[in-house]
């Protein structure tokens, strides 16, 4: 059956290539993904669904096959700002600096390559194409708009979904990220960072700088001073919380000869547990607010939830290295690595069993102006064999299959995530 699949995807290469290299050209900003969602349902239109759900705003859930298991191919829709990239040209400066259309076109393709292998007819289970927007935290404003507007509840895509219920049917989620390792390297159960996002208002007295500065209160100063003051703290973080902290200004005063009035900096704090980002969020939050009083200056901050530190699950990683051995060696197929980063797949993996794994075939730097896809086999074709025969051998292990997934423990329920991270009504 597995060969079966494979050559099913081989038959499509062209249409496999063709869709990643559409959607690579048709980048959009989180909830913004309109023309992506066309480009994903249209390449999907042939397969019969047993269930389809939309959520938040642009994703959507397409199903086949029922009962358990009841295994989730998940993946991100959204592009980033990414000033300088030859297909930054929209207002939102946007591009898939990020690979994220790596993503949907090889989950896209196992999905339906399964589907057209009539797979599941012989093994029961179902599987769910699952398609969530907005990874990447940015666009503040527009989100907070969103929320307003009661269209959204919090910032990201997936913890949208999982506040709207769309994992509660789900037995396994296996999702997937490139990588900028050289050559072909496929990593597994790469630990990453959780998050808080922070949004700092530094408010003084507008001057003439020239004239009378003395009688103007400098909220850049004070902003600047409080940045510095964090950098002075640095040494206190201990080593095992990998504390990250990467501040931007993003209004800085409004004209040279006038004492900046108001200041607007926006930054993460992330760290490697809940406690560890909490502890140093605290204390920089204490440093921003001291600074700007030390200035004669006020300081309001607003700490927006991110995502949790990932809690990925190692128990069906063997189903996955047994076919990743098929394109890389043994000593490229990595496990247990650790990346500073974040992604709001590790929300998910703290309620779900996920096997998250990232690849190869991509060139130029992730989140940077001369990002590429550098191999397209790599990138798409050679991961959604890997995906689709992956979850061919886990759909004809049922019963293994299912014992492995009840040993998950969830580092909290759904109620609890909601309520203690998000800072939402249980209702949602």
């Amino acid at each position: 059956m597995t060969d079966g699949i494979n050559g099913l995807l081989e038959k499509n290469k062209e249409e496999i290539l063709n869709l990643g290299r559409r959607l690579f050209e048709t980048p959009e900003l989180g909830y913004k993904e309109y023309k992506t969602r066309e480009i994903l349902l249209s390449s999907i239109k042939d397969v019969e669904l047993t269930g389809f759900e939309p959520y938040a705003i642009t994703g959507f859930k397409a199903t086949i096959g029922e009962g358990s298991p009841h295994i989730a191919l998940l993946f991100d829709m959204d592009a980033l700002p990414t000033k300088g990239h030859k297909l930054a040209a929209n207002e939102d400066l946007a591009a898939h600096s990020c690979g994220h259309n790596a993503q949907m076109a090889l989950m896209a393709a196992a999905f339906k390559a399964i589907y057209e292998s009539g797979l599941l007819k012989e093994t029961g289970g179902a599987l769910s194409l699952m398609a969530a927007p907005a990874e990447e935290f940015v666009d503040f404003d527009y989100r907070k708009n969103l929320m307003k507007e009661r269209k959204i509840k919090t910032f990201s895509g997936k913890q949208n979904m999982i506040a709207a219920g769309a994992f509660d049917n789900i037995d396994l989620v296996i999702g997937s990220h490139g990588n900028g390792l050289p050559g072909a390297v496929i990593e597994t159960g790469t630990a990453s960072n959780g998050f808080i996002a922070k949004t700092a208002i530094f408010k003084g007295v507008s001057a003439h700088s020239g004239a009378y500065p003395h009688l103007g209160k400098n909220a850049l100063n004070a902003a600047i001073l409080a940045i510095q003051a964090v950098g002075l703290l640095r040494e206190t973080f201990q080593d095992d919380h990998h504390i990250r902290f990467h501040p931007v200004i993003k209004e800085g005063g409004d004209a040279v000869n006038t004492v900046p009035h108001r200041v607007k900096v926006e930054t993460y704090v992330r760290g490697s547990t809940v406690a560890a980002i909490n502890d140093a969020n605290d204390r920089i939050n204490n440093a921003f607010i001291h600074s700007a009083k030390a200035l004669g200056c006020e300081c309001e901050i607003e700490d927006i939830p991110g995502y949790l530190p990932s809690n990925y699950f190692e128990g069906v990683d063997g189903y996955f290295h047994k076919r990743a051995l098929e394109y890389v060696g043994k000593k490229d197929l990595l496990t247990g690595g650790r990346t500073f980063a974040s992604d709001d797949i590790a929300d998910v993996s703290n309620l779900k069993p996920v096997l998250h794994f990232g690849f190869s075939g991509f060139g130029g730097s992730f989140h940077g102006a001369d990002f590429h896809i550098l191999d397209e086999e790599k990138a798409y074709l050679e991961p959604a064999k890997l995906v689709a025969s992956t979850v061919a051998d886990m759909l004809t292990d049922r019963e293994n299959l299912m014992e492995v997934i009840n040993k998950f423990k969830p580092t909290m329920t759904k109620e609890a995530y909601i309520k203690s991270w998000l800072g939402l009504k249980a209702e949602v």
